[in-house]
C-alpha cells in the first residue's frame, strides 16, 4: 500500500509539471499564469500523497519490528544486576514487575 501510495503521488506531481511546461510551450506565457495555480496545487497534493505513503511504510515498520524490540526490552530488564538496589523491598518488587512483563500477550494489531 505504501508504494502504491508513493507511485501515485510521483505521478500527480509528474502530470502536474507535465502541465506546466505543455501550457509554457503551446500556450505562452499568458496561458502559463492561468494554469500555474492549479499546477501548483495538483503537485504539492502529490507531495502529500507521497509524504503519506512514506509515514505508513514506517508504520509497517515498526509494527513489524515491536515484537521483536518487547523481547529485547524483557532479556535487557532480567540481565540488571540483583543487587543494584540497597532496598530489599524494591528488588522483590523489581522481580514481580519482570514476571508480569514475560507473561503478557500484548501485540500491536497488524495494519
Amino acid at each position: 500500500m505504501a508504494g502504491l501510495l508513493k507511485v501515485a503521488g510521483g505521478l500527480v506531481v509528474g502530470f502536474a509539471i507535465l502541465a506546466i511546461v505543455v501550457t509554457l510551450f503551446a500556450g505562452g506565457m499568458d496561458s502559463l499564469l492561468a494554469v500555474l495555480s492549479d499546477a501548483v496545487s495538483g503537485t504539492l497534493g502529490g507531495l502529500l500523497i507521497i509524504a503519506f505513503g512514506v509515514l505508513l511504510e514506517h508504520l509497517e515498520t515498526i509494527s513489524r519490528h515491536s515484537a521483536r524490540q518487547a523481547d529485547l526490552l524483557t532479556e535487557l530488564l532480567r540481565q540488571t544486576p540483583k543487587g543494584s538496589s540497597p532496598h530489599p523491598a524494591s528488588r522483590d518488587s523489581a522481580a514481580k514487575s519482570l514476571d508480569q512483563l514475560a507473561q503478557s500477550n500484548f501485540r500491536f494489531k497488524e495494519i
